[in-house]
């Protein structure tokens, strides 16, 4: 009787720590086991691709310091910067997959650096946590500049065949993709400027070293409203709400779209657990009422995406790369 009574509660603790733990795999392919009871028991760190002060820098903290208000362990984020987001993106792929490292990827960079060169990582090294902003993209020069309209740059480009400059910020990312499909669709060719980040992108510009820069938005609002910046088109379906006297690529008849994502991601073995108490917790901070009046401040395009819908726009982005990648040059 005691000996069935000791083999049914070492049964029970074998199923209590099944329940506990959940088998992964660290950066070295070894199996190994990862709490989920107790989690998180210290702090997460979250991964920026790219230095303080850029647009994805500066909402990943605004979201961060929202977030951990509502979590028992601080949200540290790490700017690990350089090869167009790789090194970072690299680094948060191969990360121990056990909840205490994630971070943000920026679309369609992560999705397109693996298409162009034999990065570290491939896009299935990560899975979907939440998506927190979508940037439209914009065309854009010094307020200073002699080309007042689109029309102004496209006719200097046709004239003066590759010698205007646009900075972006990496070869192959986000902006130079949307420079290249314009350039491709308007006939026309630039010289493209790779810089290591939106910061130094737009500080080219604005010390006049380039004619012009693709950015986003919510990177370059504020330096338009001072009267530092222009806008000459923007890469969306409709005018932009913050400024309706810019004109959309496609209403001057080119059929381009272009934005970026940027979306919290984990190694791609976290358990499941892990995956929906991080989901949770930043979607209640997305739509909480002090992270949208910050996120409105900072010029921050919000558009949520669980991680289902995550995982279709990303698996679209590859699609659409394919596709334009072939008649842009990259």
């Amino acid at each position: 009787m005691k000996k069935g009574i000791v083999l049914i509660l070492a049964v029970l603790m074998v199923f209590a720590l099944v329940g506990c733990t959940q088998e992964s795999s660290d950066p070295t392919g070894e199996s190994k086991e990862v709490s989920v009871e107790g989690y998180p028991s210290k702090p997460v760190n979250v991964i920026v691709a790219y230095r303080a002060g850029g647009g994805t820098d500066v909402g990943a903290r605004i979201l961060t310091s929202v977030a951990e208000k509502n979590f028992s362990q601080p949200l540290v984020i790490q700017n690990i910067e350089g090869a167009g987001g790789e090194i970072g993106f690299t680094d948060l792929a191969k990360a121990t997959p056990d909840g205490y490292t994630i971070g943000f990827i920026n679309l369609p960079t992560f999705v397109s650096l693996p298409m162009d060169r034999n990065t570290q990582y491939v896009v299935e090294d990560v899975r979907p946590i939440a998506n927190h902003v979508f940037d439209p993209g914009v065309l854009m020069v010094q307020e200073s500049s002699e080309w007042e309209t689109l029309e102004d740059f496209i006719a200097h480009a046709k004239a003066n065949p590759g010698t205007l400059s646009v900075s972006n910020n990496g070869a192959g990312a986000s902006n130079h993709i949307g420079a290249a499909h314009f350039e491709y669709e308007a006939g026309i060719e630039l010289i493209h400027a790779p810089f290591d980040g939106t910061t130094n992108m737009l500080a080219a510009l604005r010390g006049g070293h380039v004619d012009a820069s693709v950015a986003k938005i919510s990177e370059v609002a504020d330096l338009v409203e001072a009267g530092e910046l222009r806008i000459l088109a923007s890469y969306t379906e409709e005018r932009l709400d913050q400024f309706p006297e810019v004109p959309t690529l496609q209403e001057k008849g080119f059929d381009i779209l272009f934005g970026s994502a940027r979306a919290l991601v984990a190694p791609k073995d976290t358990p499941d657990e892990i995956i929906e108490i991080l989901h949770d917790l930043f979607k209640n901070a997305i739509e909480s009422e002090e992270h949208m009046n910050r996120a409105k401040d900072a010029n921050l395009p919000i558009r949520y995406m669980g991680p289902e819908e995550l995982q279709r726009y990303m698996e679209n982005e590859a699609i659409y790369l394919q596709e334009v990648k072939p008649k842009i040059g990259l």
